[in-house]
């Protein structure tokens, strides 16, 4: 066993090195000046981003393209609506690759179209004008959102019929134009039939 000067000496060593904060890893080992116990110092420093470079002040920003309008819808009288012509078989209005719905017995919708077969042939075709977006009769564009009375004055040689709302026969019957329920004009409805 040590004197007791030496006992009181190690007890007082023990003391200081325990409030210095050392353990038993680095006893004795002088501190490197930078280690630190403080864990915000100890993560390394972020990296600076670099700067952007600068446009030059002569170039202004360019404006993105404006996306291309698909064409519009083309309708002749007694004839075709966009691609469905009348007298087309229903295996021919298929093959167009338009997804179809059976709307009932007689008609069938190929996408925003509306077909009744007569005789197993397409007799009239019909669609609502916002689902178009934009028709083309005798080289006229008719945007949807057009009055009817416009739609009526362009199609030409047109008779107000019965059956509700605005209804206009046009070209001896074979092209028309008509509200449903509303006179929303994305919903009046414009199309074709065969004689």
């Amino acid at each position: 066993m040590y004197p007791a000067g030496v006992r009181w000496l190690l007890a007082i060593c023990g003391v200081f090195v325990l409030a210095c904060g050392a353990n038993e890893t680095n006893i004795g080992e002088p501190r490197a000046e930078h280690e630190t116990t403080d864990e915000a110092e100890a993560q390394p420093e972020a990296e600076a981003e670099p700067e952007a470079e600068a446009e030059p002040e002569d170039s202004e920003p360019e404006e993105p393209e404006p996306e291309p309008r698909a064409e519009p819808v083309d309708i002749e009288a007694g004839t075709r609506l966009g691609p469905i012509r009348v007298g087309m078989t229903e295996d021919e209005v298929r093959a167009l690759g338009l997804e179809a719905t059976v709307v009932d017995p007689r008609v069938t919708a190929f996408g925003p179209y509306q077909v009744t077969f007569r005789d197993g042939r397409a007799r009239r075709i019909e669609a609502q004008m916002g689902a178009l977006g934009r028709i083309r009769v005798d080289g006229r564009v008719i945007e949807a959102g057009t009055h009817i009375y416009e739609i009526r004055d362009a199609f030409g040689d047109c008779v107000w019929t019965e059956g509700g709302g605005e209804r206009y026969e046009c070209s001896g019957a074979t092209l028309f134009v008509h509200t449903t329920h509303t006179m929303d004009p994305q919903r009046y409805t414009v199309g074709v039939e065969g004689r």
